[in-house]
């Protein structure tokens, strides 16, 4: 916090070794680290409040499972702050929130088909919410910083600003398939539109199978979710295409509108275009 540029990194570096050496030790002490997010406003050099930033990340790490909202606040306040070098290494260790989100909510079970625990079951539940309320907390700060300047297609490609930060932590969260299933949950989906959907699936799993196609289903399903415009429809009918006649193309090209018509769609919020067009 007030060290020097090699002091900082002699004192992360030691971090690290303690985590490694002695983990249960550093788990069991991890918990001091949130005394310190309330200091963070009195440093003064802005090095030395990334240095802090940076400094944090194996303690969300460790933390982020029982005191995600105190580390999600300070996220959200320290992400916008007006020095670039600060927001990046908030945003870098802000990856552990998106890990504690995505691994409660698709806990790892081995051997597969085994049930979740008690207890698992109700992290599933807390992180859904948890996910759900970070995500509209987020595109409720970006539409508070889209001054509506930018004009590029790609977030990669806006200038270094508060609203780009926010975009690139917002596009992390919503890139997961954890994230697809929140939508659906918060918002039920017509049976008719699911019965649709698995049609869709049987079909596109037997022309992936008899064109021999390195893509799968989930490939598809991704391909939609994350479109950019209309011309990625082209991307999913050439999974599905062999090169085949004309006539066979046209079934082809009748399935993939299909698929792109039923599936969700991440710029709609995770509804599909019929879901979209019933809402009118």
């Amino acid at each position: 916090m007030a060290g020097s540029r090699e002091e900082f990194k002699k004192a992360k570096k030691g971090i690290e070794t303690l985590w490694h050496r002695e983990t249960e030790a550093f788990k069991a002490g991890a918990h001091v680290a949130l005394e310190f997010l309330q200091k963070f406003d009195r440093i003064g050099p802005v090095v030395n409040k990334a240095a802090l930033v940076s400094g944090l990340s194996l303690f969300f790490l460790v933390l982020a499972d029982d005191h995600f909202e105190i580390l999600k606040n300070f996220t959200l306040k320290v992400i916008r702050h007006p020095n670039g070098h600060v927001r990046e290494a908030m945003r870098k260790t802000a990856e552990w929130l998106y890990v504690s989100l995505t691994a409660r909510m698709d806990p790892f079970m081995y051997p597969k088909g085994k049930k979740l625990t008690d207890k698992q079951r109700d992290e599933q539940i807390k992180a859904h919410k948890q996910y759900e309320h970070y995500v509209r907390d987020i595109k409720a700060l970006i539409d508070q910083y889209d001054t509506g300047d930018e004009n590029t297609e790609y977030v990669d490609e806006m200038k270094p600003s508060v609203n780009k930060s926010l975009q690139q932590l917002w596009g992390r969260l919503t890139e997961s398939r954890s994230y697809q299933k929140l939508p659906e949950a918060a918002k039920p989906v017509p049976s008719e539109t699911l019965l649709k959907r698995k049609q869709i699936e049987e079909e596109l799993v037997k022309q992936l199978r008899v064109t021999e196609s390195i893509f799968s289903l989930q490939d598809v399903k991704d391909a939609i979710f994350h479109e950019k415009n209309s011309n990625d429809l082209m991307k999913v009918v050439a999974m599905l295409d062999r090169g085949g006649d004309t006539s066979e193309l046209d079934t082809i090209l009748e399935l993939a509108t299909n698929a792109w018509n039923y599936f969700p769609h991440k710029i709609l919020n995770g509804l599909s275009p019929a879901e979209k067009l019933s809402d009118y």
